[in-house]
């Protein structure tokens, strides 16, 4: 299951927020098959880390993402994979999963891949 950051529940993109994304797209990347969630932990990163993780995504895919939702995120062993800044729909994401055209981030490369962007919050959250 890959976790997709969201703008709204309506959004067919993925969103540059990650721990302020207000909902999250659980795809599963062998069927197709999607359903939304709304963000238990918008408004912290290692909040939605521990939200992705307990939704059951083995994986995710971020926009924007910072070194400690990043290092959260592999100490519970959820797969990280960047869209290298490219605001790609979710349809698109499924087909670079299909083609295996994905760039998974690991130690070695996330100091290059790694940028915590913006800490604009669009959930409502007071943090």
């Amino acid at each position: 299951m890959l976790a997709i950051p969201l703008s709204k529940s309506s959004s067919t993109t993925i969103s540059d927020l990650y721990g302020n994304a207000p909902f999250f797209a659980f795809l599963n990347t062998l069927t197709g098959e999607m359903t939304v969630e709304k963000n238990d932990g918008c408004g912290s990163g290692l909040d939605t880390a521990k939200f992705v993780k307990k939704s059951g995504a083995t994986s995710t895919i971020f926009y924007h993402m910072g070194e400690g939702v990043f290092n959260t995120l592999y100490e519970e062993q959820v797969k990280v994979f960047t869209s290298k800044k490219n605001f790609f729909s979710i349809d698109e994401i499924y087909q670079k999963f299909l083609n295996e055209d994905t760039i998974v981030v690991t130690k070695d490369n996330a100091k290059t891949l790694l940028d915590s962007g913006s800490t604009s919050c669009t959930c409502g959250s007071k943090e």
